[in-house]
């Protein structure tokens, strides 16, 4: 071993694959020597930007490469941004998972999805009883957020200790999983913290998060007012929203049925593992709300980010097998427009409103609470935590700039922030903390459960079609004389013509034009080349975009 060598051995890389720069697909690589851990590893869902396409999840690349050295995963919590992207990980290696009982299950429903899976090894996390991995040893610090058995981790590493806060509020007046706050990281802040990795995605929003017990009288008070059927969306994976909701329910005598798979499956694990307490006599199937008064009835679905074939959004376009909107339903939306999401979201709105349905959201009525912590939780936990090295955690850049703003105020001095992004590669020793190489990504997309192979640009090219449309023109000539037998063949599909433009004339003068190009140029080596160009430029005239053009030249 060479001296370099010896040098990077005391260095704790760290590594974003995901959620640094962007919301979603949070995974974080930890490697000290020959030892690597991920936090995490998650899935983001597509916007307009990747057509057809089911889920992205993090460039594994770097992992992948150092498969021998991956000593586990360590979860902070089940939400699919944190989890979802692990089975395409045992595609590639044996597993030893760390996790809390909630999120282990989550993933295990996850692997029945899946063929051809290495081997998985769960190993149970218990709240403040220390757990070692490789050379690092992780206390988990239980944290409050809008999914159960949420955890943020202290990490001791040969460097110094790194506290990594997972995704975290403060509820002071939630006390449903016991007293969470920030005096274990106020211990951890006493003994010496070397660098904290905190949460961004609120550190714009100034003031505190409110209480989910404000919620809970919120909901009250529209629960006792009901007078037809209420439909309220929200997340499953918030369950003790979920529990309060039932709570309620049960108080005033109503019933509640379920809508959508990830509903069932959130409630049906969470009351097996008692993380829910579901009153008696108070769920009931879907199909039988017809036999109780609609004013005691409340269905509680998927849907509240119109997300595809979710049950709130088929439910909106009237296709849904078992519920259908009638006049003088309520339908609450318990949750944040999350960005990118606002038009589909303003679509089903209207749409449920054309059905006869009332409908309120966080915008217009208090229905719903982040579970992220605000900025004066952020000063909270940096005061707590007192590190000497921060980088901002899980937020989009501005996200991130802001929450390295907040650092400066507690008094943590510039050159010992680093706002950075997937891809880049920080080293930390005793003797301080530099940006390493930055390495260039992919998002690996993924259609059903499988891997896309093919180039970034195939991306592009999708994109590209469905805002331009394609034209196909097909050749035919004799393989000796290469004379054609007729003009060619004009196939187009979703152009946009011009004001006064006939498509039928259009393909007519573009089979004569193509026709005459054609005998122009038919010894040269590149005329497909050259008939792919002209058609283009001739679509350019007569169409709203150039399209996709594509010449095929057939011997016959």
């Amino acid at each position: 071993m060479n001296r370099t060598e010896r040098q990077n051995d005391k260095k704790l890389r760290l590594l974003p694959l995901g959620g640094l720069g962007e919301i979603g697909m949070n995974c974080f690589v930890l490697e000290y020597g020959n030892d690597m851990v991920l936090i995490d590893c998650g899935v983001q869902f597509p916007d307009s930007h990747w057509p057809g396409m089911d889920l992205l999840i993090p460039d594994l690349a770097y992992v992948k490469d150092r498969l021998d050295s991956l000593r586990g995963v360590v979860v902070t919590h089940g939400h699919e941004d944190h989890i979802g992207a692990i089975p395409y990980l045992l595609k590639e290696k044996e597993l030893d998972i760390y996790a809390t009982p909630f999120p282990a299950g989550l993933i295990s429903q996850k692997l029945t999805e899946h063929s051809d899976l290495k081997d998985v090894r769960f190993h149970k996390i218990e709240n403040r009883k220390p757990f070692k991995v490789g050379p690092f040893t992780f206390d988990p610090i239980p944290v409050q957020h809008s999914i159960i058995e949420a955890l943020a981790f202290a990490i001791e590493t040969p460097v110094g200790t790194v506290i990594h806060s997972g995704d975290f509020k403060h509820d002071a007046h939630e006390t449903s999983q016991g007293k969470i706050g920030f005096e274990p990281f106020e211990e951890w802040g006493n003994k010496g913290v070397a660098l904290l990795l905190s949460d961004s995605t609120n550190a714009e929003r100034p003031g505190h998060t409110l209480s989910e017990m404000e919620i809970r009288d919120s909901f009250q008070d529209i629960l006792s007012k009901q007078k037809g059927r209420m439909i309220i969306a929200l997340f499953a994976s918030n369950i003790k929203r979920l529990e309060k909701l039932l709570e309620l329910a049960h108080a005033q005598g109503k019933k509640v049925a379920l809508a959508g798979r990830s509903m069932h499956t959130y409630t049906k694990l969470a009351s097996e593992q008692n993380s829910l307490l579901i009153p008696s006599n108070t769920l009931i199937p879907l199909e039988n709300t017809g036999q109780f008064p609609d004013d005691k009835v409340i269905v509680l679905m998927t849907g509240s980010q119109a997300e595809p074939q979710s049950a709130l959004l088929r439910i909106s376009e009237g296709i849904h097998k078992e519920f259908h909107i009638r006049h003088g339903d309520l339908v609450v939306m318990s949750s944040r427009f999350i960005p990118g999401n606002e038009r589909a979201i303003s679509k089903m709105i209207d749409q449920l409103y054309r059905a006869g349905a009332e409908v309120i959201y966080e915008s217009i009525h208090q229905v719903h609470v982040s579970g992220h912590g605000q900025q004066d939780e952020l000063l909270m936990m940096l005061r707590a935590v007192k590190p000497k090295y921060f980088i901002p955690v899980h937020g989009a850049y501005r996200h991130l700039s802001k929450h390295a703003g907040l650092a400066e105020e507690v008094g943590i001095p510039p050159e010992n922030i680093k706002v950075i992004e997937d891809g880049q590669l920080v080293e930390l020793s005793v003797d301080g903390i530099e940006l390493g190489e930055r390495l260039k990504l992919n998002k690996t997309v993924i259609v059903g459960t499988d891997y896309v192979e093919g180039r970034p640009d195939i991306f592009t090219q999708r994109s590209n079609l469905a805002k331009t449309g394609i034209v196909f023109a097909v050749f035919m000539r004799d393989a000796k004389s290469l004379k054609l037998f007729g003009p060619p063949a004009i196939r187009s599909y979703g152009l946009i013509y011009f004001k006064g433009e006939n498509p039928q004339h259009v393909a007519e003068d573009a089979e004569d034009h193509l026709e005459d190009i054609y005998y122009d140029f038919m010894h040269a080596q590149d005329l497909e080349e050259t008939l792919r160009i002209e058609g283009r430029r001739f679509y350019k005239k007569r169409v709203s975009h150039k399209p996709i053009f594509i010449p095929l030249v057939l011997d016959v």
